[in-house]
């Protein structure tokens, strides 16, 4: 049977799009480590938008002969709205979130999931569950970035000015994948006035077990319409299951595996929380720990703090450590809440490109990861699920007892 490399393909390209490069400064102007970063933000800074894109994929070499173009389509509503359809002679995916739920739709199944709110919103499409897990972080991988030049593109029958980046790679390799990435080469159009990033190729050899020759893949994506601040209704943002639709249970559409974390390792993590306290999950062996990940816009998240607050008085003296984790938000906006919400229970603000968000697949709030005392995962549950199954948790590993 072929092996599908499609969702690591996708991956590759998807994370090559926001890599911040920490490799050496070059003379050109300006800096292109701060284009890239820049252009990662950039569409944050907009309260609402639309974007229509064509993304091409090709693969050749041993078993595979494929091309695939994916048009799509983004509307985006901050904080919590969000609409995103995809296309291909493969079928159609639709995701709809309306800042309490999302809903997952695949054309080719009629089928539908219901799950805890995405991560708002630039993450929606990958954070639907169809990659693999734990995949590296592709910063580390950055061998250098230049400035390539300067090239206008036609974006909805629009000349417009950009900057050219090129990003070069070492070898990534992906162990749990049994993948070896090489020869990876990314660029990226990057316009002049609001650092949008508009356009991007990325090329790499994949070498499969099994397979004698390394599989060529080509990635293009082709931002082909853009509109900025524009007014959209609440009717975007709602799902109406197509006509014979049926809804099935989370992680059991296809290529949606829940994250297989449980019994491994808790990943590196050291940060401060709000107050100024230092964090390192490693240093809290001998304690359990409670990691909640959250957002401001969240509601299903909101209506569980006062669980965790109660969690935390009650049992921060019985070696029990609760942590809020925040994902993508201004610090500022976080310490506000946090202080007008009243909550006691220690909080850490990320910005959403740290390696704890790849390691433990964070793409849906509330996530709520449960480490026991030798430092592995006990439980990792996506979605609100009320104090009772909380405390039933924490029973099991010493902490209060059984409802």
């Amino acid at each position: 049977m072929k092996r599908s490399i499609l969702p690591v393909a996708i991956w590759i390209a998807a994370r090559a799009l926001t890599a911040q490069t920490l490799a050496p400064k070059t003379p050109a102007q300006p800096d292109p480590r701060d284009l890239l970063k820049q252009s990662a933000e950039a569409i944050k800074q907009y309260r609402t938008y639309q974007l229509e894109s064509v993304i091409s994929l090709e693969m050749s070499g041993g078993p595979f002969n494929e091309k695939l173009d994916l048009p799509s389509s983004v509307s985006v509503r901050r904080p919590d709205k969000m609409r995103v359809e995809s296309s291909s002679k493969a079928g159609a995916i639709t995701i709809v979130g309306d800042g309490e739920h999302t809903w997952i739709y695949l054309s080719t199944m009629k089928k539908y999931i219901k799950r805890a709110a995405l991560q708002m919103p630039e993450a929606s499409v990958i954070g639907a569950g169809a990659l693999p897990a734990n995949l590296p972080d592709l910063n580390q991988y950055i061998k250098s970035t230049k400035l390539t030049g300067e090239e206008s593109i036609d974006v909805g029958g629009v000349k417009t000015p950009c900057w050219v980046v090129e990003t070069v790679y070492d070898k990534i390799p992906l162990p749990e994948q049994e993948v070896l990435i090489s020869d990876a080469v990314q660029k990226t159009w990057i316009t002049r006035d609001h650092r949008l990033n508009l356009r991007s190729t990325f090329a790499a050899k994949i070498s499969l077990p099994g397979v004698d020759e390394p599989v060529v893949m080509t990635q293009s994506t082709h931002t082909t319409r853009v509109k900025l601040n524009l007014a959209l209704p609440d009717s975007l943002f709602v799902f109406t299951p197509p006509e014979g639709a049926k809804e099935t249970e989370d992680w059991t559409l296809p290529g949606m595996a829940k994250p297989n974390l449980e019994g491994k390792p808790a990943p590196v993590f050291r940060a401060k929380t709000l107050d100024g306290a230092d964090v390192d999950l490693a240093a809290l062996r001998g304690k359990v720990v409670l990691l909640h990940f959250w957002a401001t816009w969240c509601e299903p998240c909101k209506r569980e703090m006062t669980s965790f607050d109660k969690l935390n008085a009650e049992f921060h003296d019985k070696d029990l450590v609760v942590l809020g984790v925040t994902v993508g938000e201004d610090q500022s906006v976080v310490a506000r809440f946090v202080k007008d919400a009243m909550l006691k229970y220690p909080m850490v603000a990320l910005e959403g490109s740290e390696n704890i968000i790849s390691a433990l697949s964070v793409t849906s709030f509330p996530t709520v990861v449960l480490i026991d005392r030798e430092g592995k995962i006990k439980s990792y549950e996506v979605g609100a699920r009320g104090e009772a199954a909380l405390r039933d948790d924490l029973a099991k590993l010493g902490i209060g007892s059984v409802l």
